[in-house]
């Protein structure tokens, strides 16, 4: 199958064209799986136009980048939320509920130990106008810092989670990628809490410096949707956030969430 990836002018970002998967999930081949692997890689989220997956071809497409859930792995999710496919890998956000909207900038599910890789996401019924989503990338935004609060940040941790919606865990503030060697910032703003060993005036402000120059315009796209449109992108180098702009207007997702396989969770 021959398709192009044509790299979008911001920050990151691709648009994947041509990609034919009406055969369903054969027309996945380990060829097609490595190429569209590294363009994801190389440029964090890749958008397919109109691409119109169906369920069992979404699932198949998903399980190429790893293990897939609704949301987490574990038995520490806080949602109760539709999920449907063979083992529930398809997570329904019906914008009808305020809680499925995401209009913040966050990083999915890091309040685990072995948080997502990535998700493939699937728009069923979107707004004619409004219901953009935003990425950031954060490779960059790391790259942006200046060099003393680069050697600042990287040696903290820092916790997240919500009491007494989610668990809490510590990671790093600033990751290593494990198949691209790259690094990037890693705290958000929905579930980044506090910053281990500092004073909570001291953590709080960091953390506030970190989140608004994370959020910068010049590290962000913006992906206006359409019925049948797919995402993919790499939850270990992005943020990203889901414009509340359309009102009661319906906005469906389908979304598989891909878990890295070399995790023990």
């Amino acid at each position: 199958m021959s398709f192009t990836v044509t790299p979008l002018p911001q920050a990151l970002g691709a648009v994947v064209e041509g990609l034919d998967l009406a055969a369903g999930p054969d027309a996945i081949t380990d060829d097609v799986a490595a190429q569209l692997n590294a363009a994801w890689l190389d440029n964090l989220v890749l958008f397919f136009p109109r691409l119109r997956l169906d369920v069992d071809t979404q699932i198949a497409l998903g399980e190429r980048f790893g293990r897939l859930a609704a949301t987490t792995t574990g038995d520490d999710d806080f949602r109760e939320q539709e999920t449907f496919g063979p083992h529930g890998e398809v997570l329904v956000l019906d914008c009808a509920r305020p809680q499925d909207r995401a209009n913040a900038w966050h990083t999915d599910v890091t309040f685990t130990p072995h948080f997502p890789k990535g998700s493939l996401l699937s728009m069923q019924v979107c707004p004619d106008k409004g219901g953009d989503t935003l990425w950031s990338n954060q490779y960059a935004a790391y790259e942006g810092l200046s060099p003393s609060v680069r050697a600042f940040v990287d040696g903290l941790e820092a916790e997240h989670g919500r009491p007494g919606l989610t668990g809490l865990t510590v990671h790093p503030m600033v990751v290593t990628h494990p198949d691209t060697g790259r690094r990037a910032l890693f705290v958000n703003r929905g579930w980044t809490t506090r910053i281990v060993g500092l004073t909570p005036i001291e953590s709080r402000n960091v953390l506030t410096m970190l989140w608004e120059h994370a959020e910068r315009p010049e590290y962000t796209v913006r992906w206006h949707w359409h019925e049948g449109d797919a995402a993919l992108w790499d939850n270990r180098c992005t943020m990203h956030y889901a414009v509340n702009d359309y009102g009661d207007d319906a906005r469906i997702i389908h979304r598989v969430t891909i878990h890295d396989s070399r995790d023990g969770a």
